[in-house]
């Protein structure tokens, strides 16, 4: 297959291109409004509860069906992804927020889906933590961060516990 030059991006042409190549069913717009929604509303929703009240109300959300997990995983990311590339969500593109919102929308089955936290000791006593989250089906990780991958991190929390 070639790859499609695409427009400038601001063109009709250049948008109506990207559209097309962003949605691929019927569904996908629904559920491309409603990742854009709960982005902008998780943050203010998380002021309100405690982490766990939180996650169990995201447990408890209809999810769209999908043939089989990867491709449940494929379809989110490509919906994410243009909201976190718009300015006033760029700084919302955390492994925190990709996370969240696999755990949100990803319909597992009958398997066990879960949400991770974790930290990753800095190299020296002086240098700081740093946070990581990741999702996981019947102990899958799904789109983990690297350090997650290399064993840096220590898990501290998950959602449902077990």
């Amino acid at each position: 297959m070639v790859d499609q030059v695409l427009a400038p991006k601001w063109s009709p042409l250049g948008l109506l291109q990207r559209v097309r190549r962003l949605i691929e069913q019927p569904g996908d717009v629904v559920l491309l409004m409603r990742i854009g929604a709960f982005l902008c509303r998780v943050p203010a929703d998380l002021d309100d509860a405690t982490l766990p009240e939180l996650l169990d109300g995201l447990r408890a959300g209809r999810r769209p069906p999908a043939p089989d997990l990867a491709a449940g995983v494929r379809r989110i990311a490509r919906l994410r992804q243009p909201w976190l590339r718009l300015a006033p969500l760029h700084q919302r593109n955390t492994c925190y927020m990709r996370a969240l919102t696999l755990y949100r929308f990803l319909d597992p089955g009958a398997r066990t889906l879960r949400i991770h936290f974790g930290v990753e000791p800095g190299a020296t006593v002086h240098d700081r933590l740093r946070g990581h989250a990741w999702v996981s089906v019947d102990d899958e990780i799904l789109e983990p961060p690297e350090p997650v991958l290399a064993g840096r991190v220590r898990e501290i929390y998950r959602h449902p516990p077990g």
